[in-house]
């Protein structure tokens, strides 16, 4: 199971930093097609690797990434508002609504992972 917990946090980073350009990753914060951008990217490679990487079937795969990509969206609305506020104001709330941001995601990822995987909501053969 950690080995899991250890792909879904590699895939955020990948799915999140590093198929993101620097351009989108500025502008989500203020410009909601930015934002749907990054989200749309996010979850095209959750929905491509999640099956894959997770040992999810493909209808779970595929509902995993999009109630993740619709909490992301939610997630990083939220906490963009606030990113932009105390960006060059307050360097301790910028860090905290950071860390407060990856914390929500991976929270999110782990728990919608183990309630699909161990078919606690679904119950999916494919």
């Amino acid at each position: 199971m950690y080995k899991t917990f250890v792909l879904i946090f590699v895939m955020h980073i990948v799915a999140g930093f590093f198929l993101q350009s620097k351009k989108i990753s500025k502008l989500k914060r203020e410009k909601t097609r930015y934002l749907f951008l990054h989200v749309s990217i996010y979850t095209a490679f959750f929905i491509i690797f999640s099956p894959i990487l997770l040992g999810l079937t493909f209808l779970q795969g595929l509902i995993y990434s999009l109630i993740n990509g619709v909490l992301h969206l939610a997630v990083d609305y939220v906490t963009g508002k606030f990113k932009v506020k105390y960006f060059e104001v307050d360097n301790f709330k910028y860090k905290l609504t950071e860390g407060i941001d990856y914390t929500l995601h991976l929270a999110m990822l782990i728990s919608t992972y183990v309630c699909l995987h161990q078919n606690l909501l679904f119950n999916f053969n494919m």
